[in-house]
């Protein structure tokens, strides 16, 4: 029995078949789709790096010439950072750190250039800065280069150091974000700079110049054990905590 278009369309095979019918091109598209974008991202990912979900993206095939580690350049906001070693341990950043730490800028330790951190790294006097602090004069005067008066020199300015302005100490940790101007700031808003620490994202932006960028960079910063660690040892060694900037009771 041949059925009339008005009862075909009621019949149920009638619609298993020709609603089917209907909806598969639908299915192909939005698979073609997928494929489309999967092959955009694998695109991407050879270009550009892959991202680590946290706004950090890592370099296909540059890495570190020292460690190996894969380069990594990190996104805040609208600013993307250059490509650089995310390996804390790599021995050219922790050059880097401690030529940081002695720059005019920061603690202002005379002697502590590119060069001279870079004996010390390589001679494993100094794995971070608060080892500075444990350096003999013994053991920078048996340095190439180095005699019994310029091993004094320099361990004097490591000694002065410690008594240097808090925002020194804050800007010398070099935490991202965290210049000698916002620096200034957070010691002008707290008291110490384990306040700083202990301060949330909220709190510290009331500083006047910190952005939302800069304190949850700082607060992440401090998150991490081992850099909670370099500051309580930092603070152990004498080097000075107590703002100057803070306005008195």
């Amino acid at each position: 029995m041949k059925l009339q278009p008005e009862r075909a369309r009621s019949c149920p095979t009638f619609r298993f078949r020709f609603g089917i019918a209907g909806i598969a091109p639908r299915f192909q598209t939005v698979a073609s789709l997928k494929a489309i974008i999967q092959s955009v991202a694998r695109v991407f990912t050879l270009a550009f790096g892959k991202a680590d979900g946290e706004g950090n993206v890592f370099h296909p095939t540059d890495k570190c010439p020292e460690c190996g580690t894969s380069l990594m350049r990190a996104r805040r906001g609208d600013a993307v950072d250059a490509w650089t070693c995310p390996n804390l341990d790599c021995p050219a950043q922790i050059r880097a750190r401690i030529v940081h730490w002695c720059s005019p800028g920061a603690l202002d330790i005379a002697g502590g250039e590119a060069a001279f951190a870079a004996m010390l790294v390589g001679r494993g006097l100094a794995r971070d800065v608060a080892e500075l602090y444990r350096i003999k004069v013994a053991e920078l005067a048996a340095l190439p280069g180095m005699d019994k008066d310029s091993a004094q020199k320099f361990f004097d300015a490591l000694t002065a150091s410690q008594k240097r302005a808090a925002w020194r100490t804050l800007y010398g940790l070099d935490i991202p974000q965290v210049g000698p101007d916002e620096a200034k700031s957070l010691c002008r808003h707290f008291a110490s700079v384990d306040n700083v620490f202990a301060a949330s994202v909220e709190r510290l932006m009331k500083a006047e110049g910190v952005s939302e960028a800069a304190a949850r960079s700082l607060v992440h910063w401090h998150s991490d054990g081992v850099n909670r660690r370099l500051v309580k040892r930092l603070f152990k060694a004498g080097v000075n905590f107590k703002s100057e900037l803070y306005p008195a009771p």
